[in-house]
């Protein structure tokens, strides 16, 4: 993967941390939401598992986002820009 590839993955994890801290959900909760095992999404918030397109959108619909959402608030969040 490349750099931004690397970037956008990093920030889209760090999108999804925050979505989850403004609705004070903890790991479990995210994983019960979106159907993905816990242990499968813990390696995706530490990064040791690169997030598949398709859980990514699952993810964001469970926290009541669209795909679309929820990268473009990670791609504001890249540019320095002041998101949620």
């Amino acid at each position: 993967m490349g750099t931004y590839g690397n970037d956008i993955q990093a920030a889209m994890v760090t999108q999804i941390k925050a979505e989850m801290a403004a609705r004070d959900w903890k790991q479990p909760n995210l994983a019960k939401a979106s159907g993905i095992p816990t242990s499968t999404l813990a390696r995706y918030l530490s990064g040791d598992r690169d997030v598949p397109l398709p859980a990514f959108a699952e993810i964001a619909s469970s926290l009541g986002l669209t795909y679309i959402e929820l990268a473009t608030r990670a791609q504001r969040r890249l540019d320095g820009e002041n998101v949620q």
